[in-house]
C-alpha cells in the first residue's frame, strides 16, 4: 500500500463528514466533527500550533525529506533512485544536525501521524463505511492525535523487542 493518497484519505474524510448527523445530536458527533478536523490538520501541508514561523519551515522542510527517503527506499530500485534517495537522506541528516532535538522529534511524529491517519482513512474507505465503522475510525484517528513523541518511542521499542524475541526463539 503506497503511504501518501491525500486524494483518497481526503474522499473518505469527507465521506465520513457526510455521515454525521447534522443537528450533532447523534452519539459522539461532536467527538466525530472534532477528529474530522483533526484528520484535515493532519494532512501533508497543514501546519501545527505552537511552533514559530521559522520552526515550522525547518520541521516541515524534514518531514518532506523524511517522506522522500520513505517513497525511494522501495525494493528493486535503480541508480537514479537509489541516488535520490541518498540525497533526500544527506539533506533530512544536514536539517536534523543544525535543528533542535524537540524539532527533530516533532517530525518524526507528524510524519508517523500522517502515515497513520491516511492508512485509517484508507481502512475506512475500502469498508462498507457504516456508522460503527466511523466510529471505529474515529476512535483510532483520536488515538493517533493523542499520541506524543514518548508515546512513539515507546511503540518503536516495543515493536523492535518483538523482532529480537522472534529472531532468538527461531
Amino acid at each position: 500500500m503506497p503511504e501518501y493518497h491525500e486524494e483518497a484519505a481526503g474522499a473518505a474524510l469527507r465521506k465520513a463528514a457526510e455521515l454525521l448527523p447534522d443537528d450533532g445530536t447523534g452519539d459522539g458527533a461532536e467527538a466525530a466533527q472534532q477528529a474530522v478536523q483533526e484528520a484535515l490538520r493532519a494532512l501533508p501541508g497543514a501546519p501545527e500550533p505552537g511552533w514559530t514561523p521559522e520552526q515550522e519551515k525547518q520541521i516541515q522542510a524534514m518531514v518532506r525529506e523524511l517522506r522522500t527517503v520513505r517513497q525511494m527506499d522501495r525494493p528493486g530500485a535503480g541508480l537514479l533512485r537509489r541516488r535520490r534517495q541518498e540525497q533526500a537522506r544527506k539533506r533530512y541528516v544536514g536539517l536534523a544536525m543544525f535543528s533542535d532535538p524537540q524539532l527533530v522529534d516533532e517530525a518524526e511524529l507528524r510524519m508517523w501521524k500522517q502515515n497513520m491517519t491516511v492508512a485509517v482513512l484508507l481502512e475506512f474507505a475500502v469498508g462498507d463505511m457504516r456508522r460503527d465503522d466511523v466510529q471505529s475510525a474515529v476512535t483510532r484517528l483520536e488515538i493517533v492525535h493523542a499520541a506524543t513523541y514518548a508515546d512513539l518511542t515507546e511503540f518503536k521499542q516495543k515493536m523492535a523487542d518483538g523482532e529480537d524475541d522472534d529472531a532468538g526463539s527461531t
